[in-house]
């Protein structure tokens, strides 16, 4: 298992301000990463100093009340407490994405065929902050990366492991988020990006990843469960879902 890192221990600054406004339960928890060029340490004695960069940055220069995320992981294994359980973050870029998603955040960055390793005890240590934020912070099920909030490449090599289900501390494919997508009203959530991603990717299809669930989506939905024997009905739970990504 990995270790966990207090504020204390890291050296973290007191917050400006902190705000319970939070519903995890709505959401769940999102993947993030540094930067798009490689961050980290080699020594772990290194990353201590990392994090409190990281804060400096996201208070100093972006004005921010703390760092931004609820939990940050190295590559040796480490957890870092970051804004904790029950508070709202500023990791996600949209105000409904900070509202119910807790965000971890690996200290590792880079570009596709030029990233920082993904080790086993960086998973581990992940799969430990979800854990954390599930059990002692009312977390969903529901594991997105930062790309399905907002237009961005984060957390870049590592949205594989999270649609995969790597990063799930109860290992699998990637768990049902607790939410029923449906055409109408248009179900809204940073699941269905990562639904459509999957769809495109790992059976054919060429659906718009915004996380909105439209006609499209709906569409792409019912020719997927008719070829997979599943009842046709546009509605994607826990049977469509475990299959879009078996």
């Amino acid at each position: 298992m990995a270790t966990f890192v207090t504020r204390a221990q890291w050296g973290a600054r007191t917050p400006l301000s902190t705000s319970g406004n939070i519903t995890p339960a709505e959401g769940g928890v999102v993947v993030h990463h540094v930067d798009a060029v490689k961050v980290a340490r080699a020594d772990h004695a290194d990353c201590a100093a990392q994090v409190r960069g990281i804060q400096n940055y996201h208070m100093d220069s972006n004005g921010w009340s703390d760092i931004a995320y609820s939990h940050l992981a190295c590559v040796h294994g480490y957890l870092f407490q970051g804004r904790g359980e029950y508070v709202r973050t500023a990791a996600q870029g949209t105000t409904q994405g900070n509202d119910d998603w807790y965000a971890v955040c690996a200290l590792t960055g880079g570009i596709s065929g030029n990233y920082d390793v993904i080790t086993s005890q960086l998973i581990d240590a992940i799969r430990y902050g979800i854990n954390r934020l599930r059990s002692s912070g009312g977390a969903a099920q529901a594991i997105t990366g930062h790309r399905d909030h907002h237009a961005t490449e984060c957390p870049a090599a590592l949205y594989s492991r999270v649609v995969s289900g790597e990063v799930n501390p109860g290992g699998g494919p990637l768990p049902y988020p607790g939410v029923t997508f449906r055409q109408s009203p248009a179900t809204v959530h940073a699941s269905v990006a990562t639904w459509q991603q999957r769809m495109n990717t790992a059976h054919g299809f060429a659906l718009t990843v915004d996380g909105q669930y439209g006609p499209g989506s709906d569409a792409a939905c019912r020719t997927f469960q008719s070829r997979k024997g599943l009842t046709v009905d546009g509605l994607v739970g826990p049977t469509t879902w475990g299959t879009t990504f078996a």
